[in-house]
């Protein structure tokens, strides 16, 4: 999967950039780029800023405009996109994903990438909270989906959105997503007959 990732960025030489704002401490994203070395990536950058300014706002910008692979690990993606803001992010990621960048998310990091996303679990058994996310993918994404017995609540969160379209995730499950369509599926995930294209 990395390998691919880095494969699909365009190489060993390509600019990537990992953005661990889904950890309390972003500096612990050094292990993303650690695994990204060690699979021959030779040009990648943490943006470790645990406070985030406008200023780090613009700085990010910029590197998200020279990279061609973005990285975003796993930790809380509430807290991601509060650090970033929803509209910060929609707009620099989606100006990214139109000029061709390639997005990685894991567990948080892939949850991210609907809009709405979900941010948690509800107050009761089974449900979900929902909040603005980046909107990459026009699905709801879960992961640690049958390990952790989230089918319940994916359908929660479907309720609550008012759409049908899902992925549930799993370790070593993962899909490639190009132009809003599903290309790849490794694994057994959970997808919505309506995201598969027949």
């Amino acid at each position: 999967m990395t390998k691919a990732f880095i494969e699909e960025c365009g190489g060993e030489d390509a600019r990537l950039v990992v953005m661990a704002q889904t950890r309390e401490d972003p500096a612990r994203g050094i292990s993303s780029v650690e695994l990204l070395q060690e699979n021959g990536a030779k040009n990648v950058a943490l943006i470790s800023v645990d406070k985030v300014s406008d200023g780090e706002r613009a700085a990010a910008a910029k590197e998200l405009r020279e990279a061609k692979g973005v990285w975003i690990p796993g930790g809380d993606q509430r807290l991601f996109v509060d650090r970033w803001s929803p509209e910060w992010l929609r707009e620099e990621f989606g100006s990214a994903l139109k000029r061709g960048t390639n997005f990685f998310g894991t567990s948080a990091g892939a949850m991210i990438m609907s809009n709405p996303m979900i941010a948690g679990p509800g107050e009761a058994e089974g449900t979900v909270e929902i909040r603005p996310g980046i909107g990459l993918f026009g699905g709801l994404v879960d992961t640690h989906y049958r390990e952790r017995n989230r089918e319940a609540r994916l359908k929660d969160g479907l309720k609550q959105v008012g759409h049908n379209r899902a992925l549930g995730l799993d370790a070593g499950e993962w899909v490639v997503i190009w132009k809003g369509e599903l290309v790849k599926i490794v694994g057994k995930p959970f997808v919505s007959d309506i995201l598969i294209k027949k």
